[in-house]
């Protein structure tokens, strides 16, 4: 197996396993969010301004995570790019010397 194959496949593990350690965080924060959201409307003495900071910091952290979860698809999608026009490369050289 050739190089650039064998780094494609190491690449692809690599993406599987991000994605899969992403969601599980996804999947954490979105359990923490909701725990939050029913705490604080079981709390009536928490003031409405620090109802909303809350509320705030968690639309941020979900917009920065989606943004994270953006960066690396694109970086992942570049690379296989990269790897694939390698390997077709090789191919048609190979195919031409035949």
């Amino acid at each position: 197996m050739e190089n650039k194959a064998m780094a494609k496949q190491m690449l692809d593990y690599q993406k599987a396993a991000i994605e899969t350690g992403f969601n599980s965080m996804l999947m954490l924060q979105e359990q923490t969010s909701k725990a939050v959201d029913t705490v604080m409307r079981q709390a009536p003495w928490i003031p409405a301004q620090t109802r909303s900071l809350i509320d705030e910091w968690t639309n941020m952290y979900k917009k920065s995570t989606l943004d994270i979860k953006d960066a690396i698809d694109q970086n992942y999608s570049k690379m296989e790019e990269y790897f694939m026009s390698g390997i077709e490369t090789i191919k048609t050289k190979s195919k031409a010397h035949n």
